[in-house]
């Protein structure tokens, strides 16, 4: 039995699947022993450097202390996201209703380590042809690309945050009924 009735819910199993499944064989790989790791992955991820220039996840800014709050967002994804992304899809795929607390609380997680970086991308002055090699700058295609790979993840989490917040209001209320008819045969 699972909560997959609700076409929200079969969009979040494929949603939040895809999203550990990136977490894992993409955002972790720098963390991966030396030599581990499939080589076409590491070829997806060098691609969408080369394509992107996301400059949070390029020596453009890696390693100064700056950087250090997104450091710690990463650390916050391997802590807190990647351990609540596998509750989350194992809660829906067995039907736990109480998977809703988790995807509520790793969308308020998610929305707020990914906002800081889309209005980092924002604030990147453009780059031009004049741009000096070795300027943080960003040219349009570069941060059209970067906020098409990154506003989904506000999105997403976003509508997924007010359904849950919505399920477990109704839960609640439920709960708080049957209470109150205990409560009731009991006196």
């Amino acid at each position: 039995m699972t909560i997959l009735p609700r076409a929200l819910d079969k969009m979040y199993l494929g949603y939040f699947t895809i999203v550990l499944l990136l977490t894992i064989f993409i955002d972790t790989q720098d963390y991966w022993p030396e030599g581990t790791g499939p080589e076409f992955l590491k070829q997806i991820k060098q691609q969408y450097l080369a394509d992107s220039g996301d400059p949070l996840l390029t020596s453009t800014l890696g390693g100064r202390p700056q950087m250090a709050w997104f450091d710690s967002l990463v650390f916050q994804e391997f802590l807190f996201q990647l351990p609540a992304l596998c509750l989350i899809v194992g809660g829906i795929l067995r039907g736990w209703r109480s998977t809703y607390i988790w995807i509520l609380a790793y969308c308020v997680s998610s929305v707020a380590t990914t906002i800081p970086c889309i209005y980092t991308f924002l604030v990147i002055p453009d780059a031009d042809a004049a741009t000096p090699i070795g300027t943080l700058a960003l040219s349009p295609a570069q941060k059209r690309f970067l906020l098409y790979n990154y506003v989904p993840f506000v999105v997403m989490p976003l509508i997924a945050a007010v359904d849950s917040g919505m399920q477990l209001a109704e839960d609640v209320k439920l709960a708080a009924s049957a209470r109150k008819a205990m409560k009731a045969k009991t006196q």
